[in-house]
């Protein structure tokens, strides 16, 4: 069941946040079916640029290629901004992840967060969250799901040899306004302003926090290699067994 907007958000009136970020709109939900499905229709209306959904819980909540992501309520944020689009570029979501990855490790300096080409978030080799980036009406949506707590049963069988939440990993408390503006003002740094290509500080940092880089993979376009980083314009590297080297710029990746 997806429920209609709330007034209040962690204590505050809704209108209170979006005056704190300096946002067009910001709308809460108790439950939805997914933040990025709202997200894309703010923005089909003109103004909207870093418009923000946030919800308790998704019902419909989804990765890429269509996979489920699992939100349920009060373990995590789920979070979707509408930003601008410089005509879908593949980095798009390396720097989303990383204005994510940023934030996190500012609220948590024990932590050290990694990018997993192209959309995931780590920490120890353990899955945190994950992106989703989604072109729309000349924006891109992007939703950000980042595990807080780990659910009272446990991650569902499919997820708990991979998954890990902020709690598991020994992060002090943290609220989700908190690590919500922390984020939205990350993404505003890294993505106010559309921009065709990586500046060579963005390139920098995505390639320190690769957590793929010379580890073994299975890609969905290629195959199997090992991972040998990320090209200037998001692409990933990968080594075939023969020695030959290919772009993947598509599908899923997975270390074996």
């Amino acid at each position: 069941m997806t429920e209609d907007a709330s007034t209040h958000w962690c204590g505050e009136p809704t209108g209170t946040w979006r005056e704190v970020w300096g946002v067009p709109a910001f709308e809460a939900y108790q439950c939805i079916g997914s933040t990025n499905d709202r997200a894309k229709e703010l923005a089909g209306e003109p103004g909207n640029l870093f418009a923000v959904v946030i919800a308790e819980e998704q019902t419909g909540g989804r990765g890429r290629r269509g996979s489920t992501w699992h939100s349920p309520r009060g373990t995590g944020l789920w979070m979707s901004v509408v930003l601008p689009n410089p005509q879908a570029a593949l980095h798009i979501p390396l720097l989303v992840g990383l204005a994510a990855a940023e934030a996190i490790q500012d609220a948590q300096p024990d932590l050290r967060v990694g990018i997993e080409w192209p959309n995931d978030l780590v920490i120890r080799n353990r899955k945190l969250g994950g992106v989703l980036c989604e072109g729309v009406a000349g924006a891109v949506v992007a939703g950000l799901g980042i595990n807080l707590r780990t659910p009272p049963n446990g991650f569902p069988d499919s997820l708990k040899l991979r998954a890990t939440s902020l709690e598991e990993m020994g992060a002090k408390a943290l609220s989700l306004s908190q690590l919500a503006g922390m984020i939205l003002r990350s993404l505003r740094a890294r993505l106010g302003d559309p921009v065709p290509h990586l500046s060579p500080e963005a390139y920098a940092e995505i390639r320190a926090r690769d957590a793929l880089a010379a580890r073994l993979v299975l890609t969905e376009e290629h195959g199997q290699g090992v991972a040998r980083g990320i090209e200037p314009d998001g692409a990933l590297l990968l080594e075939r067994e023969d020695g030959s080297r290919v772009r993947v710029v598509a599908g899923s990746v997975r270390p074996v």
